[in-house]
C-alpha cells in the first residue's frame, strides 16, 4: 500500500506552493489588476449596487428580506467555490488580491437582484417569473458581458445555459429554504408566548 503514497505531495509541499501562488497572485494583481478598468468595475460592482438596493427594499420588510439576501450569497459563495474549484469557470480580475475574486458577484450582485425578486414577488406564480428573468439577466447577459470585457472564463464543459437552470433552481431552492425556515420561526415564536 506505501507504494500508492510514494509520489503524493506532502503537507510541506503543499503549502510551498499555495505561497508561490499567493505570491504570483499578488505580483498579477499589482501589475494587471489594479486600478484596471475591470478593477474600477468590479469595484462599482460591489459598492453602488447596495446604494440602489438600499433605496428600494422594503424597510418593512428589511430584516426577512435581508436575511434571504444572506442565505443566497451563503448559497452562491459555496457554489462559486465549487465550480472553480473544479475549473468550470474563472475570474481573471480581483478585487484585492487576499479575497476570492468572486466577492462582488456572490456577495453583492446576486444577493440584491435574488432579494429583489423575492420583495416583490409573492405568489409562487411570479416569483417564478421572476427568477426566470434573474437567470436570464445573469445568464445571457451579464456573464457573457463579462466574458467579453475578460472578466469571467468559461471553462471548456461549461455553458451560459446550465448558468441559466442553475440559476433557476437556485432561486426555487432558496426560497422554499427560507419560507420553510421562516414557518418554523413563526411557529416558534406562537408557541414560546
Amino acid at each position: 500500500m506505501i507504494f500508492l503514497i510514494h509520489d503524493m505531495p506532502t503537507h510541506t509541499e503543499i503549502n510551498e506552493a499555495k505561497k508561490n501562488l499567493a505570491d504570483m497572485t499578488l505580483n498579477h494583481w499589482f501589475h494587471h489588476d489594479l486600478f484596471s478598468i475591470q478593477w474600477w468595475i468590479l469595484v462599482c460592482a460591489t459598492i453602488l449596487p447596495y446604494f440602489i438596493w438600499w433605496k428600494l427594499v422594503n424597510k418593512n420588510r428589511f430584516y426577512e428580506i435581508f436575511t434571504y439576501g444572506l442565505l443566497c450569497g451563503c448559497f452562491s459563495i459555496v457554489l462559486d467555490i465549487i465550480g472553480t474549484e473544479m475549473m468550470l469557470w474563472s475570474y481573471p480580475d480581483k478585487l484585492l488580491p487576499w479575497i476570492p475574486p468572486l466577492i462582488p458577484a456572490d456577495l453583492v450582485m446576486i444577493p440584491i437582484t435574488a432579494m429583489l425578486v423575492y420583495q416583490y414577488t409573492n405568489k409562487w406564480k411570479t416569483f417564478i417569473a421572476g427568477t426566470i428573468i434573474w437567470a436570464v439577466l445573469f445568464s445571457y447577459i451579464f456573464e457573457p458581458l463579462f466574458v467579453a470585457w475578460k472578466m469571467f472564463m468559461l471553462g471548456p464543459v461549461w455553458k451560459h445555459s446550465y448558468s441559466f437552470f442553475g440559476f433557476i433552481f437556485l432561486g426555487i431552492f432558496l426560497r422554499l429554504l427560507f419560507l420553510g425556515i421562516k414557518k418554523e420561526l413563526i411557529q416558534s415564536l406562537k408557541d414560546s408566548t
